[in-house]
Formats: C-alpha cells, structure tokens, sequence
C-alpha cells in the first residue's frame, strides 16, 4: 500500500490510500514520483503516445559517476515500465530531449571532457528503453553546454545552446543544425560583450530558424534577445527584450501568423523572480506581454500552443500552494489573459520543467523534495483538461535500477538465507532500526522496526526479486538484494 507522505515526517493529504496497481485501474490523472536515495531529477517528459511517456533528467543515484543522465518510461496510468543511465565516470548532465519520428528519445546536453574539468555539448540518441544508440559531442578547447533541442522535418536536429570557444570572449549564444547522424551542417553565434547564451531554438515553416536566450546589460542585469533567421541561416533581425533587471527567455514559438511566443522570468517588474509571457508579430514588435508572481517568485520554463489559441504553462510558483516552489501549470487565453493556475507540491521545493499535450489532458514533469524516497525525486502529474487531478495522493516509488551488493556503503549487510521463502536474518555490525523491502517495480513490499539483536524479518510475499534497506542509529543506510522462492 501507498501513502501520499510528505519528507521530514509531515503527513499531507492523509486519508487516502492508494493500492498498485489494482486501485489505478481506470485513474487516468495521478501524481506520482520515482528515484533512489540521492537526488534525481527530470528535465524533459514528452509523450510518445497517448499511453506512453519518456522522462529524461540526471541522477546521483545511479551510474557511473557524480551525474548520469536518468531516463524513465511510464505508462499511461504512470507505472514505470523501465529505466535506465547514460553517463561515464565523469559528469553528464541532460538539459532537454525530444521524441524523433521513429520514437526515440533525442538528448541534448552537455559532459564533462579532459583533466582540466571543461565541458563539450552533447547529444545522444537512444531506444525507446533508454538504451543508448549513439553519442556525439561537439566544441572546442574551452566550455560548450547544449540547452535545447528540436526535431527537423528531415530526421536531423536544431539546437541553442553555449560555447565559449566562439569569436567574442565571455560566451556566445549558439546555434547548430545537424543531419540525423549528428554530423555539424552549419553554426552560428551570437556574441559580444559579457555572456550571451541561447536557451531555445524552433524551425519555421519557411524554412528559417528562430533563437532565443539573454544577454548582459548591465551589473547583473540582462534582457532576452530573439533572433530570426532565414533558410540559408542568415540572420534577418535580433531583437531584445526587457527592462532595468533580470530578464530571460527559456521558451519560444512560432505563431500560425508568423509572429511568435515566448516565456521565461523577469525581475523587471517587480522585486521578485516573475512568470514572463510575451507575444510577437512576425517582425519582432510586441504585441502583447504579461508578468506573474507580483507577492513571491514564480517562473515559466516551457510551454505549448493550444487548438484553440490558448497556451498552456510548466513552470514553479511560491506565491500558492503547499509551500517553498510547487509545480506550476498555467493556462492563459490568446491575449495573454489567465485562464487557470493549478499547483502541485508540498511543503518544500517542486518544480515544473516539461510538458505534453495529451487527448484527454496534460502532463507535466520536474522534481520534488516534498514527496519520494530520498533528496529529489522525478515528480510526474497527469491531468485533466482543465489541469486537475482526481486526488493530491502522491504515489511514491523506489527505483532499485542499480540496487546492487557493490552499493553498500560502509557497513556490509547479510542475509541469511538468501534466496529464502520468505524468513530471513540480517547481520551487519551496526545497530539497526528499520527494515524496508522494494519489489522489482520500485513498491514498498514491506516495512518494520527491529529491535537491537532481533535481526530476523517474516514476510509474506510473492515469489521475486527485492531490494532490502537497513537504517542504522546513527542515520546510514545499508542495501543488499534479496531473492524470495515461494513453495
């Protein structure tokens, strides 16, 4: 059984218990959550079906080393179907990922390159379980870091990005296109004076390109630029965006008029970090252009064009909610005006980085350090179409992906025996306090309090495979695999 439990000890929602998966039958809106014990984050949720979905993030749980890049299947009453790492001994950090027509997952990024700790941009496609099929990386001698990345018509791919590698010092706005092999046709930067750095690219239906990202302006002041090129990527016109502060552009897209929408944050307006909504014609003159938050901070990541001419939000908010930042999804008319805001968190840190389109709603993904199993957990809501779920319960779930004798830390744990039917011992040299069992799909299959010198565990399970976790008094946590055979 499953408990929407908040971390720390506080109980949310409490009142409701959830089963897996017998109760979920027929529940097409859930919240639930998936990760380890360190923190593991999502990035970028895309819906290759109706009924099936691909989470890309990082993770310190998992891998190779300090990060890995942390991809996640669910299906559409949100079970995860699999899951799997990309990553080296060094550093990989997803930054986006799109579905090619094929339904691969497309991963932009960046990885870290030589002794010296730089860092090359990054793309990796890989299978619909997460099994990478291919790596490239691209830059120079000096920083590179990917941000974005979109599908071309042919199969090859458009990305804004970082490098610092470019003709003007401090870091240029960077923009790649590439075949579907990942082979460099062209590139191009925008530079100058301090930090430029691009953080959204579309194609257009012409043909052209569209990028978008901030520049400096001042003393920790920076306004949005977007700039539009032709087919032969000739740039037509730039244009910045902003006032006397902070302003970024995360998102863009083309309109059905030729003009454009983007969202970001703006520190313009008020003292506070605000959701930025601004509409373009096609020339790049503001049509129309509205802020959020005004009472705490709020932020826009990304965001989709409605049939209907709305728009549809992923982002965070603290001015609602449980507490801290809460996943934020927003609707708003074609003017720009609300339409509704839905929050999904609890008492500290939730955020909102990606979203889909679905027939009978939407889904959204990021994090959460209210809810889960230990630091951050991938936080994934499916909604209706008016962004509502049918319960807050928050279904957690433990991924035991790389759950392993090897993960032990400090402490050994045994078992005895092992495989078992069902009656085992544990010995370890620490004082032990509590004893959680996970199935194969990340379930908690069983939990207990020992007692000092009574080591022994009964438990009526299936036949399988299960992850066993020992806490100790003094606050670590031991793991080890345990295999139940049933007469």
């Amino acid at each position: 059984m499953w408990k929407k439990v908040q971390k720390g000890g506080a109980m949310i929602g409490i009142g409701m218990v959830v089963a897996w998966p017998g109760m979920m039958q027929g529940q097409d809106t859930w919240r639930r959550t998936y990760g380890a014990l360190a923190d593991d984050f999502s990035v970028a949720f895309r819906a290759v079906a109706q009924d099936r979905f691909i989470a890309v993030g990082n993770t310190g749980s998992f891998g190779q080393g300090s990060s890995d890049i942390y991809l996640l299947g669910v299906d559409g009453l949100g079970a995860k179907q699999w899951s799997a790492t990309i990553g080296g001994a060094g550093l990989e950090q997803a930054r986006d990922m799109r579905i090619t027509s094929s339904g691969d997952p497309i991963i932009a990024g960046f990885k870290e390159v030589g002794a010296a700790g730089g860092y090359d941009g990054m793309l990796v496609l890989a299978n619909d379980e997460g099994q990478e099929l291919w790596q490239r990386t691209y830059g120079g001698s000096d920083w590179d870091l990917f941000h974005q990345v979109r599908v071309m018509p042919d199969g090859g791919f458009l990305i804004a990005g970082q490098t610092y590698n470019g003709p003007d010092p401090g870091g240029n706005a960077w923009m790649l296109r590439t075949n579907a092999s990942g082979d460099v046709l062209w590139e191009r930067t925008i530079g100058g004076s301090g930090e430029h750095e691009a953080r959204t690219v579309h194609p257009l239906d012409d043909g052209g390109y569209v990028m978008a990202g901030s520049f400096p302006t001042g003393e920790g002041h920076r306004d949005g630029f977007v700039a539009r090129y032709d087919a032969a990527a000739t740039l037509l016109w730039l244009e910045s965006y902003g006032g006397d502060s902070l302003d970024l552009i995360h998102d863009i897209l083309p309109m059905p008029d030729g003009g454009f929408s983007f969202v970001g944050t703006t520190r313009s307006q008020s003292p506070f970090h605000e959701a930025w909504h601004v509409r373009l014609d096609a020339d790049g003159a503001v049509l129309w252009s509205r802020n959020w938050g005004q009472i705490n901070d709020q932020e826009s990541r990304e965001h989709r064009l409605l049939d209907n001419g709305d728009f549809i939000t992923i982002g965070y908010t603290k001015t609602s909610g449980g507490g801290g930042k809460d996943m934020f999804l927003m609707r708003n008319a074609p003017d720009g005006d609300f339409v509704f805001g839905r929050t999904f968190g609890g008492l500290e840190d939730d955020e909102g980085f990606g979203l889909d389109e679905l027939d009978d709603g939407f889904i959204c993904g990021g994090h959460t350090y209210s809810y889960g199993v230990g630091g951050a957990d991938v936080f994934l809501v499916r909604t209706n179409v008016n962004g509502q779920t049918a319960t807050e319960t928050v279904i957690s779930g433990f991924d035991p992906l790389s759950t392993t004798e090897s993960m032990v830390q400090g402490e050994t744990l045994r078992l005895h025996p092992n495989p078992t039917t069902g009656r085992f011992t544990l010995s370890t040299d620490a004082v032990l306090s509590s004893v959680r069992l996970w199935d194969g799909l990340g379930r908690e299959a069983h939990r207990g309090m020992t007692v000092p010198g009574q080591n022994t565990i009964d438990v009526d399970l299936p036949s399988g495979a299960y992850t066993v976790e020992a806490m100790t008094r003094d606050g670590r946590l031991l793991r080890t695999r345990l295999i139940i055979v049933r007469p």
